[in-house]
């Protein structure tokens, strides 16, 4: 299977969506276009201060989300936290997916020292409780939107390789790769060209449930004072500065908390949507039902 024939796939399994898939997949492109196009867009700036407009409620004049205990925009703030969450999510998916997958393969194509080794990294990984691992980390390296994207990077990969590992040792063992081995190919030929197009599907799953645990990740981070840092925002450090001020002005840690559970919830639904849409024996339970 070429990468065409790939795309071509993925995109077929995107059309068959079901409806609440494709709400997902709507969500998630609006808030991407928001989060990177909205700050430039807006009138003030993430790091505005108006001392003259503190805590304006929503649907203020000028200000549709209001603003804060120093007078920044709520509305670029919050977008301007989305644009980090979002980028903090696909850059530690995408490494973490790749490193994963790379391991997977060959956990599961291998046997013997290859195998063991990689399965005992995995299983080691997993043994520590990931939040106070990442705590850990992050009070020992310098706080920023790097160290965040590596530090869950680094919790964030063994998913991918019990998952990349599981399927390889299945395909492995197909009449196809017996016989495309026995004409002689190569260990990389049979990994790169039979084995990983027939494991992209479960891969892009499994990156679609990390990007939301990934954003819970920084927000956990972020909140306890260890992740992206003030001025900058994310959603994060944005509840992290309303916690004081949830009785007078509630909506301070409203607005972003709705904002990282919805997020996180529609990156689910996408990823049960696309499982249902690959995996042809839960179709064929839903029209029988």
């Amino acid at each position: 299977m070429k990468s065409a024939e790939i795309i071509l796939s993925i995109w077929a399994h995107l059309r068959s969506l079901r409806p609440r898939g494709r709400v997902a997949a709507y969500y998630i492109v609006f808030v991407v276009i928001a989060c990177v196009a909205g700050p430039w867009v807006l009138p003030y700036g993430h790091a505005h201060i108006d001392l003259h407009h503190r805590f304006l409620s929503p649907i203020s004049a000028g200000h549709p989300l209001g603003t804060d205990e120093i007078g920044r925009d709520l509305l670029t703030r919050v977008l301007m936290g989305g644009r980090v969450s979002l980028l903090v999510g696909l850059a530690s998916t995408i490494l973490s997916t790749v490193i994963g997958t790379t391991l997977g393969l060959v956990a599961g194509y291998n046997s013997g020292a290859a195998r063991f080794l990689i399965t005992t990294i995995i299983d080691a990984t997993l043994c520590f409780p990931v939040v106070f691992l990442m705590l850990t980390l992050a009070a020992v390296l310098s706080p920023g939107v790097g160290t965040i994207i590596g530090i869950v990077t680094l919790v964030s990969w063994m998913e991918a390789a019990r998952v990349v590992q599981a399927q390889t040792r299945v395909i492995r063992k197909m009449d196809y790769v017996t016989a495309v081995v026995a004409m002689g190919a190569t260990d990389r030929y049979v990994l790169m060209r039979e084995v990983l197009p027939n494991v992209a599907p479960a891969v892009i799953v499994s990156a679609t449930l990390t990007i939301a645990r990934a954003i819970l990740l920084e927000s956990y981070v972020s909140y306890l004072g260890y992740g992206v840092q003030p001025p900058d925002a994310s959603w994060g450090n944005l509840l992290n500065n309303a916690q004081e001020y949830l009785e007078s002005d509630p909506w301070l840690a409203i607005i972003p908390g709705v904002a990282i559970a919805l997020t996180v919830t529609m990156f689910n639904l996408l990823g049960e949507s696309l499982q249902d849409a690959i995996d042809p024996s839960i179709q064929a339970k839903g029209r029988r039902s």
